[in-house]
């Protein structure tokens, strides 16, 4: 079988060729190249010539990138689609594939791209007007998909649909799975980073993403969460519905946090986010804006070591609400901690699990002075002698702080030096009305 031919536009076919770049000098604009044997060869891709690639066959250059627009140096403009069920490797060390036109669209389909033996990009994408991808796993060492790298240029049309990502296999290399400064849709069953970067890192454009399960494991020094928002110019989006997101510590290592929202705008909807040793949501800045909607949130903690937080709210002035089932925390942090922030929390259960004496076990911890609204809410500490089930810092509670109950359960009653809002007045000296119950578990 011969290893490359053409398959003219007309639909007939030409002489075959023993290489790829004599099949793509013979070919114009119109026709496919078919790939039918493994090539070590780099693709350079030709405007308009489309590339369909055997079910099984192998491209793999290890001199350099496997697939490509970059001829002699130069980026050239492509238009065009690879297909077929072939896998793309890169054991040299390079990337998989390598655009940098600001014009170029290409739409890829494949069985799967390899990069475990080198520090690479699996595919990187400097610059490009669209990058659309279906394929089964990418498997790599450094990070598996970098679209973009700052707010100056970004890839207007993405769409990658990929069931498995697997990155960082190499210790002290920040391997972050996804990084993409682009608009565009994002649909990916399962992504593992097993050691430094995030599972995905989203700093510029607006995307909608599905992605049912990541997991971080932070086996190295370097401490990043499994996916957060930020790291551009303030204006991004990320929209993100998944089943669950984790970070996970390794060893020594602890964990870090499952989501952070730096600047722009978060949408996180899921099943669950869980952090072992460190807030499973921690969101902060001046204009961020977000909305969580998650049946559980919890960080563990590990007995008798740290406090931590399930979710950490810091200086925004933007209502951000987080409607969850069962948020759980752990020690003296709070299970929720709000720092001059705008939050509104709806339909939970807070439990901090903490049952000892030694410290605090606090339900929400509240430092600084914004508006805090609680919706239906059940606050649950381990430790009713020693702990609180809302505290706030000051000893008197500042006028510029607003803490609305619209439906507000406890198993110890709140401190004297906070007043809630809304409700029904018992009278001089009162909070507006509230549920306590010992017994609520």
């Amino acid at each position: 079988m011969p290893a490359v031919s053409i398959l003219k536009r007309d639909g007939t076919a030409t002489a075959t060729y023993s290489t790829y770049e004599a099949a793509r000098f013979a070919s114009v604009s119109g026709d496919v190249i078919q790939i039918w044997a493994d090539l070590t060869e780099q693709i350079i891709l030709k405007n308009g010539v489309d590339i369909w690639i055997m079910p099984g066959v192998e491209l793999n250059n290890t001199s350099g990138v496997t697939i490509t627009d970059i001829e002699s140096s130069i980026s050239h403009e492509i238009h065009c689609k690879i297909y077929g069920q072939g896998k793309i490797k890169n054991m040299g060390g390079y990337s998989c594939v390598f655009l940098d036109n600001i014009n170029s669209e290409l739409t890829m389909e494949c069985y799967s791209f390899d990069t475990s033996t080198g520090n690479s990009d699996t595919i990187k994408i400097i610059r490009a007007r669209k990058f659309h991808l279906l394929c089964k796993s990418i498997i790599s060492k450094g990070t598996a998909i970098n679209i973009a790298f700052n707010s100056q240029i970004v890839v207007e049309d993405i769409n990658l649909k990929v069931n498995y990502i697997e990155t960082g296999h190499s210790s002290g290399i920040v391997a972050t799975s996804i990084v993409t400064y682009a608009n565009g849709f994002i649909n990916i069953n399962e992504i593992l980073c097993k050691n430094s970067g995030h599972c995905f890192r989203h700093s510029e454009g607006s995307i909608i993403a599905r992605i049912q399960r990541l997991t971080n494991i932070r086996a190295s020094s370097i401490a990043v969460s499994t996916v957060t928002v930020g790291q551009g110019d303030g204006l991004e989006k990320l929209i993100l519905y998944f089943d669950e997101i984790q970070a996970l510590g390794s060893g020594s290592f602890l964990s870090y946090s499952g989501i952070t929202v730096g600047e722009g705008t978060g949408i996180f909807i899921g099943r669950k986010v869980f952090s072992m040793d460190s807030p499973a949501i921690e969101i902060g800045g001046a204009s961020t804006k977000g909305y969580i909607k998650c049946n559980e949130i919890i960080s563990q903690g590990r007995g008798g070591i740290d406090s931590v937080s399930a979710v950490n709210l810091s200086n925004f002035t933007n209502q951000i609400t987080i409607d969850a089932n069962y948020i759980q925390g752990y020690r003296s942090n709070g299970v929720v901690f709000i720092n001059d922030a705008n939050v509104q929390i709806k339909n939970a259960k807070l439990v901090n699990t903490y049952t000892g004496t030694s410290v605090s076990s606090l339900g929400i911890f509240i430092a600084g002075t914004k508006v805090i609204t609680l919706i239906n809410v059940q606050i649950v500490i381990g430790e009713l002698s020693n702990g609180r089930s809302i505290y706030h810092t000051g000893s008197t509670e500042p006028d510029t702080f607003d803490l609305k109950n619209y439906g507000l359960f406890v198993n110890k009653a709140i401190d004297s030096n906070l007043k809630l809002l809304i409700g029904t007045n018992l009278g001089t000296g009162y909070n507006y009305q509230y549920i306590i119950d010992p017994l609520l578990t």
